[in-house]
């Protein structure tokens, strides 16, 4: 199966089922733990997994001479989304959950589907994609369903603007580097329909700013008239 990465190919569907298993099965067996226990337990070893995954890829890259500045450096959304997590499960916040809710929802959910990615199952690349995506998703599941984390009120405009203002820092970046972070200078390079049709530069930035408040508005709505609850701190 190694080679050029296909869209929906064999690889692509076959590692949606099994990390969607993954997370049904990891998140019933959970369900059975106290939720202080598993604070006070699970989440250090969920930091150790994303800042070895956020490192060792990365390391892996470099030893062959394979890392790129304007590619492999944690500046998209979803790199900032594991910087966040790891201090939310260190430190707890109703604000930085309100952040990593859309975020990952968006960005780490849509990245195993559409995924920017050329290099086919069993390539490094290939895991360095998949794995730290799903590990995001499922601990935000985690969060929502065992936790039972809910975004506060009008959050989505809380994580929009943090978006926008991501996008300020890593635009004079991408200038000086060359690169493509948050695909500020071009669409991702993805066989798939809608991003084809994307208008050119600089008017997709404004279609893709109208589908991902959009997007923040729908996943805002199930929890529109839900409270959040107080949340526990770990530290004694």
């Amino acid at each position: 199966m190694s080679g050029e990465f296909q869209l929906f190919g064999f690889s692509h569907i076959i590692t949606i089922i099994i990390i969607t298993l993954a997370i049904v099965f990891g998140l019933h067996w959970l369900q059975t733990y106290d939720r202080r226990h598993l604070q006070q337990r699970l989440h250090p070893w969920l930091v150790a997994l994303i800042v070895l995954q956020l490192f060792g890829y990365r390391i892996i890259f470099i030893l062959q001479n394979d890392f790129k500045l304007d590619y492999d450096l944690p500046l998209h959304l979803c790199g900032l989304s594991e910087m966040l997590l790891i201090i939310y499960l260190l430190h707890p916040s109703q604000k930085i959950f309100d952040v990593l809710y859309y975020f990952i929802l968006s960005g780490a959910a849509l990245g195993p589907i559409i995924p920017d990615l050329h290099q086919n199952f069993p390539s490094v690349r290939y895991f360095a994609m998949f794995v730290p995506h799903a590990l995001m998703v499922f601990i935000m599941l985690y969060l929502i369903i065992v936790q039972k984390m809910k975004p506060s009120s009008g959050s989505y405009w809380k994580a929009f603007k943090t978006l926008n203002l991501w996008a300020i820092v890593v635009a004079p970046i991408n200038y000086f580097w060359e690169g493509n972070y948050l695909y500020l200078r071009q669409p991702p390079a993805v066989n798939f329909g809608p991003v084809k049709w994307l208008p050119p530069w600089p008017w997709y930035l404004l279609v893709l700013e109208l589908f991902f408040l959009l997007l923040y508005r729908v996943a805002y709505y199930p929890f529109a008239t839900v409270k959040s609850p107080v949340v526990v701190s770990t530290e004694k």
